[in-house]
């Protein structure tokens, strides 16, 4: 997902209309504008835009991307792949 604000050690984070907050603990660094691995509320990993689009479009193949991104639309919860987020 990519970050669109940070507030201290927490990022507000979004992709394809899905927003959401994730913590920064564990990459300090990151900043608005990265593309960053997410897992259980945490961002884990900085990708680059090549392994971020990379990663939309193996969950795109996969239909896990779009079934979420559809649930969220309909004010459910999504979660690509379980907890993980590109």
């Amino acid at each position: 997902m990519r970050i669109t604000a940070v507030d201290g050690a927490r990022a507000t984070i979004a992709i394809e209309g899905l927003e959401q907050e994730c913590s920064l603990m564990l990459v300090p660094g990151a900043v608005v504008g990265d593309f960053v691995l997410v897992h259980a509320g945490y961002a884990i990993s900085v990708l680059s835009e090549t392994e971020a689009e990379e990663t939309y479009d193996l969950l795109r193949e996969m239909g896990t991307f779009e079934d979420d991104a559809d649930a969220a639309e309909d004010g459910g919860e999504a979660a690509i792949g379980g907890d993980d987020h590109a």
